[in-house]
């Protein structure tokens, strides 16, 4: 009886020793699948961790654009949530020198315009401009409108070099009237017929700048008969390149001012051929490059010859009243006259005390 009993309960003892082991190994998978498989905790875990950075990722690209936008708008080149401004044509800011200064800071910022661009385009406040050489702007000189036309950009140097805040060297659009700034009152050059000393020393530019003498680095706000345009608190002082001596070649030198004439060279790129010993126009040396717009403009046209682009006038309205109009550069072989752009366009040269129509440049 008692191995027969021992027998039984060595029996039962197996089985549950096999049924033990077999428990196990089911619990043993069920651990394993859950916590190495792809629904397992590890699994779930590094889910959630990937989860994560990429909410973290798209949260910094959110809060970057709403960064840049920011700057956008604090900048002038946001618009309602986009990034294209609304393209405005020019003629809606011709009198609006507010903006037109706007323009300019831009201008001043961007180190890939050069005197050689011939397209601008500059945003500010969301209104995309663009500007070119020959655009035609309006300002009042004593309450009545002129014209005035673009004649490029980053063309002349600038005296005080801090105008836009920072420092740029160039002044970021030159302008000349197309109209007769003093309109029908004609002047002359100097009230003698003398091209002594040449520009620094006319009586056009202390006249128009409000100088009271000839010194070439005169510095303060802009005078004369400038203080009568409706946009001179944005013209910058700028520095101009003069004969100095008629017939001297190496007498060239600079002076600083706000209105200039233009000479011989910045708008021509050639001497007349009528007249031998003229390197420009009738001058005898370069004062300044060639402006963009004479350059477009000038088609290799010999200076003696008629040239209708370069045709000024009292007004946009009175074409037959177009007369001569004076040029800084003095006549390279006499020491009475200076150049002048007749009525037909061509150049010319007339004593200084001749009077004849003011049509001077300028920079914003």
């Amino acid at each position: 009886m008692k191995n027969k009993f021992m027998k039984k309960q060595n029996g039962i003892t197996l089985v549950a020793l096999v049924v033990t082991i077999v428990v196990l190994l089911i619990l043993a998978g069920i651990t394993i699948m859950y916590t190495m498989g792809d629904n397992s905790i590890f699994g779930k875990a590094q889910e959630a961790k990937e989860k994560t950075a990429e909410a973290v990722k798209n949260e910094r690209e959110h809060m970057n654009q709403i960064d840049n936008m920011v700057n956008e708008y604090l900048n002038g080149t946001g618009n309602g949530g986009t990034n294209t401004p609304t393209e405005v044509p020019i003629e809606s800011i011709k009198s609006d020198w507010t903006t037109i200064e706007k323009i300019a800071k831009e201008i001043a910022k961007d180190n890939t315009i050069t005197s050689e661009t011939e397209e601008v385009k500059v945003t500010i406040d969301g209104k995309r401009y663009t500007i070119k050489p020959g655009d035609i702007f309006e300002v009042e000189y004593n309450g009545e409108v002129k014209r005035v036309r673009v004649l490029g950009f980053k063309h002349d140097d600038l005296v005080d070099k801090t105008v836009y805040g920072g420092t740029h060297e160039k002044a970021s659009i030159s302008f000349e009237f197309l109209d007769f700034m003093t309109g029908d009152t004609y002047m002359s050059m100097n009230t003698t017929d003398t091209n002594e000393n040449g520009w620094v020393a006319a009586q056009t530019r202390k006249d128009l700048n409000g100088y009271t003498t000839s010194d070439a680095t005169q510095s303060g706000a802009i005078g004369g008969l400038g203080a009568n345009l409706n946009n001179k608190s944005y013209i910058k002082q700028v520095k101009k390149a003069y004969i100095g001596t008629y017939n001297d070649a190496n007498s060239v030198t600079t002076c600083n001012d706000y209105l200039w004439m233009l000479s011989c060279s910045e708008v021509w790129s050639k001497g007349s051929s009528a007249w031998r010993g003229a390197t420009y126009g009738l001058a005898i040396a370069k004062e300044g490059d060639q402006y963009k717009w004479y350059k477009n403009n000038e088609n290799g046209i010999d200076p003696s010859r008629d040239n209708s682009n370069f045709i000024k006038q009292l007004s946009s309205d009175s074409a037959p009243s177009r007369n001569y109009w004076w040029l800084r550069s003095p006549i390279f072989n006499t020491k009475y006259s200076f150049n002048i752009i007749t009525s037909s366009g061509n150049v010319g040269q007339h004593d200084a005390i001749y009077t004849y129509g003011v049509a001077p440049g300028f920079c914003i």
